[in-house]
Parts: C-alpha cells; sequence; structure tokens
C-alpha cells in the first residue's frame, strides 16, 4: 500500500492544537490536585522539623544574608501558588458537582463557568493576600 493513497487524518499534535477552556480547566485541576497533595507533605514536614528544632527566634537570627532574603521570596511565592491552588481546585470542584447532577454541559455555559472559576480563584487569592497584609499592618 503506497502512504500517497492513504489519506488518514492525523491526530493534532500540541503545535496544531488549539486550546479552549475546558481543556485548560481539566489540565489545571489535575494540576492543582497534586500540587496540593505534596504540600501536605511539605507542611507536615514543616511542622515536625520546627517541631523538634530550636526555637524559631534563634534560628531567624542566625541568617541575616541574601540567602535569607531569597528564601523568604520563595515562601511568600509558594504561599501565593498553594493558595490559589486551593482556591481553584475548590471552585472548580464545585463546577464539577454541577456537571455530576447534570448542568452546565451547553457549550456556552461551560465556558462561562470556565472562566468565571478562573475569576473567583484569583480575586479569592489577591483577597486573602491583601487581608493577610491588612492584618499584618495594623
Amino acid at each position: 500500500m503506497n502512504n500517497e493513497n492513504n489519506q488518514k487524518p492525523i491526530s493534532p499534535h500540541l503545535q496544531i492544537y488549539k486550546w479552549n477552556i475546558s481543556s485548560l480547566t481539566s489540565i489545571l485541576h489535575r494540576f492543582t490536585g497534586v500540587v496540593l497533595y505534596f504540600s501536605i507533605v511539605a507542611i507536615c514536614w514543616y511542622i515536625v522539623y520546627y517541631t523538634y528544632s530550636t526555637s524559631i527566634k534563634e534560628q531567624s537570627d542566625i541568617c541575616e544574608c541574601w540567602f535569607g532574603t531569597i528564601f523568604k521570596i520563595v515562601i511568600i511565592s509558594a504561599t501565593f501558588g498553594l493558595t490559589f491552588s486551593l482556591y481553584y481546585h475548590f471552585c472548580n470542584g464545585i463546577r464539577h458537582l454541577f456537571w455530576d447532577i447534570g448542568k452546565g454541559f451547553e457549550l456556552k455555559t461551560a465556558k462561562i463557568n470556565g472562566y468565571l472559576v478562573l475569576l473567583i480563584s484569583t480575586v479569592l487569592t489577591i483577597s486573602t493576600f491583601l487581608l493577610i497584609v491588612y492584618l499584618k499592618l495594623y
């Protein structure tokens, strides 16, 4: 059989695949689930480590260097990402619960709900950090 005569369609690949909001929210939902799972391990390690180590005041006095500043930035960024993951996974989980009862499968509704989940998760994350900053300053 000749390849020129065989005109079967080829599956779309990443270079020609057109992303839509449903695929983005599905991938992001799985990714945030993995992030939340591994963050529980990291949080447990953090609690155990600081329970059995010296006091936190003594440890913060040890390193007043550039590494301490970079470490704080990494921790704040990770906390921001973890907070977004938590809110996004929660909001998209509610969206999936509506899908389980058969609501929101229409193409227009699913698209609006996808953008709404992203918007609500972002707003909740930013408002949480603004609340933390407000409570820390006052």
